[in-house]
């Protein structure tokens, strides 16, 4: 084969690698471009690949991220700060994400505090209501939600 055949068939197989790559679950343009770092393709067809996979609709950072804060309010109860922070360790420009943040639902981001705050109750078998107050407080801030709103929604904790 000669050279420039083999270059286009190098290329073709890392993008059919990295289309299936994209499909198997919504990924961001980091994710993308560490995978093809992991899979040592060269730096100068990084940028070929990575505009052919947008182009083609394979990865979107607005659709990755909107998928993203909703999965972690929903599923795992994060709050917003848990959420921005994760996506800034993602390198989503800030933009994305704080048009993702604004539109979380109000009522589904207090029924999660609610929800997180009924079930650590349970848990904590705290006699003092000071520390058993304090040790919800502390996980809820840990979870990543804005200090003045859990103190907002502690007052359900009664014993």
């Amino acid at each position: 084969m000669n050279e420039v055949n083999e270059h286009l068939f190098g290329l073709k197989t890392i993008l059919h690698k990295a289309q299936a790559y994209c499909v198997y679950q919504e990924r961001c343009s980091n994710e993308v471009m560490q995978k093809l770092r992991r899979w040592k393709v060269d730096d100068s067809r990084i940028p070929k690949i990575i505009d052919a996979l947008i182009a083609e609709n394979f990865f979107n950072d607005q659709r990755y991220t909107e998928n993203f804060v909703g999965s972690k309010l929903r599923l795992n109860k994060w709050g917003r700060k848990k959420i921005v922070y994760e996506l800034q360790l993602k390198k989503i420009p800030e933009i994305i994400i704080s048009q993702a943040i604004t539109s979380i639902d109000e009522n589904e981001y207090q029924s999660a505090i609610q929800f997180l705050i009924v079930q650590k109750t349970k848990e904590v078998k705290e006699k003092d209501l000071f520390k058993k107050k304090n040790k919800i407080a502390r996980f809820l801030i840990s979870r990543g939600f804005e200090a003045e709103f859990v103190f907002k929604n502690m007052k359900i904790v009664e014993k």
